[in-house]
């Protein structure tokens, strides 16, 4: 049997979603295209990747160059055909800017790589997907059910993608099948060393998640033989945290204005952020548990081989959220 091919966006970071998804599918036989703002961050190949994999340097968030991604895994497997497409990559960081001007070019920006990049590499890479047999799969964020303040942009890209993924799984029955992936609190630092244990305890998992964790799920929906009756649904993989309660934190005894009750103490993770994928405490405050979700979905400016803009955002060519 011919190896099928699978288009991730997203794979420039070697610690990131995007990079795990490219080597599982490695490793189960595909060939696999991947797609980034960036050239590779490894500092030395990645071995995982072998020559089963091939690296193109495009905006997904360019029509103009999107349209290239056919042509590219013809240049690299000698035919165009698509298995798989894996929407990956977006801007990461999730905070709106304080000043209206601002907010709104920032809006734009997101919603254009973060969902309309999704739409736009699924259109490229339809006409070249057997039908009864590929699967695109998005990865949105918990974010897409969750909130903190002034996160508009990041949040609405992420639930756009939960709505377009029900859409197209309508709009494309018997054709092709599409889900989406929420991930939570993943770790794409590199550095596990550096969670707390208390990071780890307060999923009720028991640790914070890996790349690896999505990588699995994403190739399980991509396989036909095993998700073959599932289509247009939504996939949360948060280590259980979204299921959570959360109340007030205790205040001591006497202090003015203290909430809570004593059936409540120690409910509600100190410092909660509200959003599911981090654990704010005494070491982590929410500002830094932010951040390093926006860290998981990838960040960085690229030069591009197709001569596009170079003042570009950050992108979150991870990773997920």
């Amino acid at each position: 049997m011919a190896a099928k091919t699978a288009v991730v966006t997203g794979t420039a970071r070697p610690h990131g979603i995007g990079r795990a998804c490219a080597r599982a599918f490695v490793r189960a036989g595909y060939r696999v295209l991947g797609i980034d703002r960036l050239r590779l961050q490894d500092g030395e190949p990645d071995e995982a990747l072998g020559q089963q994999y091939a690296h193109v340097v495009l905006d997904i968030g360019s029509s103009a160059e999107v349209g290239f991604v056919p042509r590219e895994v013809t240049k690299h497997f000698g035919a165009p055909e698509i298995h798989v497409l894996v929407n990956n990559a977006g801007i990461a960081d999730p905070h709106m800017p304080d000043t209206p001007e601002a907010a709104v070019a920032h809006w734009r920006r997101v919603i254009d790589t973060n969902l309309t990049g999704a739409f736009l590499m699924s259109q490229a890479c339809l006409p070249h997907m057997p039908p009864g047999d590929a699967a695109i799969v998005h990865i949105s964020s918990t974010r897409a059910h969750q909130s903190e303040a002034h996160t508009e942009a990041y949040a609405a890209a992420k639930a756009g993608l939960l709505g377009l993924t029900h859409a197209q799984a309508i709009s494309l029955p018997h054709r092709v099948r599409v889900n989406v992936v929420l991930p939570g609190w993943i770790d794409s630092s590199g550095e596990p060393g550096s969670l707390s244990a208390a990071d780890h305890a307060w999923h009720p998992a028991g640790r914070v998640g890996r790349p690896e964790d999505v990588a699995e799920l994403v190739l399980f929906l991509a396989d036909g033989s095993r998700s073959g009756f599932i289509t247009g649904q939504e996939f949360v993989i948060d280590g259980g945290v979204t299921k959570k309660m959360v109340y007030p934190e205790e205040e001591p005894a006497g202090t003015a204005g203290a909430a809570g009750t004593a059936g409540t103490a120690g409910a509600a993770a100190a410092g909660d952020a509200a959003v599911g994928t981090a654990a704010p405490s005494e070491q982590q405050p929410a500002a830094e548990a932010a951040e390093q979700e926006a860290a998981a979905e990838g960040e960085g400016l690229a030069e591009s081989s197709l001569e596009v803009e170079e003042d570009r955002p950050p992108i979150l060519w991870p990773d997920s959220n």
